[in-house]
């Protein structure tokens, strides 16, 4: 609160954020809990594939493949969590050129949206092959000198929370669409103000 020439009191001005950092607005709760929840789901069967891979009768070329893949999908279900971070919402210090600035949302928001329907479709697609037996053996992208036995039943419970991966970023992608929402045109607003200041 602050003192006007006429003695009464009139409320503080909001402060004015800083060149290059427009005023986000703050992800919802259960979104930041929906985002962490989809790296979390697909540890489990990235730890089983690491491990799996380090065992006997794997060769050099299959442990590294199943290595990668698992890296590669934690690494990917991790990028959910920028939805809700300040790494998701502008460009670090370290970036010559973008420091600070804000990222392009849209294109953030259609990527993210559309790797969560690929993951749904994907997703499907196993859950009514298993029922419905569409296609017996998939594509091998490595060859195998042997054929190894089928996991046992209780690996599939490790692979269960990794299904959701698809839902859960389509639904902090829909947060991250709201609240980044006319960021440009802030940031726009925000620099013809500093203008019209320096003018005066």
């Amino acid at each position: 609160m602050t003192t006007s020439p006429t003695g009464g009191r009139r409320p503080a001005r909001p402060p004015v954020p800083p060149p290059g950092r427009p005023p986000f607005r703050p992800p919802a709760r259960w979104a930041v809990w929906v985002a962490w929840a989809a790296p979390l789901g697909v540890l489990p069967s990235a730890v089983w594939r690491v491990v799996a891979g380090a065992g006997d009768g794997h060769t050099a070329t299959e442990s590294v493949y199943m290595l990668v893949l698992s890296c590669l999908t934690s690494g990917l279900a991790f990028l959910t969590v920028g939805l809700v971070q300040r790494w998701g919402e502008a460009f670090p210090r370290w970036i010559p050129g973008a420091a600070g600035r804000p990222v392009p949302a849209r294109v953030i928001v259609r990527i993210a949206r559309t790797g969560g329907v690929l993951l749904v479709l994907i997703t499907l697609y196993s859950v009514l092959n298993n029922i419905f037996g569409f296609v017996g053996e998939g594509p091998r992208l490595i060859e195998q000198e042997r054929e190894f036995e089928q996991p046992e039943a209780w690996v599939n419970y490790l692979y269960l929370p990794a299904a959701a991966w698809g839902f859960l970023v389509l639904a902090v992608a829909g947060d991250y669409a709201r609240r980044m929402t006319g960021v440009a045109a802030g940031t726009a607003s925000g620099a013809t103000v500093t203008v019209g200041r320096a003018r005066l």
